[in-house]
């Protein structure tokens, strides 16, 4: 009888270890489904808000909403703190060795799943998306509407900051140079790479900016990134953004590089076109019109 009791209770025991196995399993399925996106859902971050290796970054344009309240266990994190002038250029992603250790210092190592948002789906939160591409940090996501959407369907909002453990982030390998160009690349360009200017129409045809000289880098497509957003910061139908890239040559077989003032909203093109509508080469030129514009050896257009 006391066999008998014993075997019954390592029965028990395998079936919960496996029920264990299933539940983290289906968990890193379900990341890994959202991850594919990169956009993550209200619903799914709600239900886990409590899970171990999740860190929530707000980037919010101001400290101060923040403080009025934010999703609990956010930390806050300014974009410009990831932007440094190098080279007398100023705003361009801050050197490696220091991003790393400032995710160290929020916490994060190189298995922490990051979720960011903003207000609504705006570039802020995809530079920090782009910048751990670079890193080779592959579990990041963006959350679906924001925190105004958050905030509309009354999830839970909280003013208390987090506690922070601080750890050593330890680097996956060298940075991946595939979705980063620089301005001798920009310079030289091939016939199948598309240089995507993403800001402004005026910006683009030099009536305004702050640049010392204004304009656009010559042969650039001039496609402002917030064409490919409804006015909910939601994607328009993605049939129809293929069809209006490939009508201006911007098709997935070649190589894109995205540029604008100093790479933010240029970020958001990136996620867009890497991840949303899945083309596989796209680099992102930090330095962008900023570097460019000041370098009086090289073109400027206006047309």
């Amino acid at each position: 009888m006391l066999n008998f009791s014993s075997q019954i209770n390592k029965i028990m025991k395998r079936k919960i270890i496996l029920v264990w196995f299933c539940l983290g399993f289906y968990f890193s399925l379900s990341w890994a489904q959202s991850a594919e996106k990169r956009i993550v859902s209200p619903e799914w971050l709600q239900s886990n808000l409590n899970s171990q290796g999740i860190r929530l970054v707000d980037m919010r344009a101001d400290i101060r909403d923040y403080w009025a309240g934010h999703i609990p266990g956010a930390i806050y994190l300014d974009e410009a703190v990831l932007r440094w002038p190098q080279a007398g250029v100023p705003g361009r992603l801050l050197p490696v060795d220091v991003f790393y250790r400032l995710l160290g210092e929020l916490g994060v190592d190189r298995k922490t799943t990051i979720i960011i948002y903003t207000e609504i789906n705006n570039y802020r939160a995809t530079y920090l998306a782009w910048a751990l591409d670079y890193i080779r940090h592959e579990a990041w996501g963006i959350l679906e509407g924001g925190f105004n959407r958050w905030k509309s369907e009354k999830r839970p909002v909280s003013q208390d900051y987090p506690e922070i453990k601080k750890v050593v982030y330890e680097p996956a390998g060298k940075p991946d140079e595939r979705v980063r160009a620089y301005l001798e690349e920009v310079k030289s360009l091939g016939e199948q790479t598309v240089l995507l200017d993403v800001r402004p129409p005026e910006f683009y045809a030099g009536e305004r900016g702050n640049w010392k000289r204004k304009g656009h880098i010559p042969g650039a497509v001039n496609i402002p990134w917030s064409y490919f957003l409804k006015d909910d910061g939601t994607w328009k139908d993605l049939v129809f953004l293929k069809n209006n890239l490939q009508a201006r040559g911007v098709t997935p077989d070649k190589q894109i590089i995205v540029y604008c003032g100093q790479g933010l909203m240029a970020s958001h093109a990136y996620l867009t076109l890497k991840y949303i509508l899945q083309f596989p080469r796209v680099k992102l030129y930090d330095g962008s019109f900023n570097e460019w514009s000041n370098r009086l050896e090289l073109p400027v257009e206006t047309k």
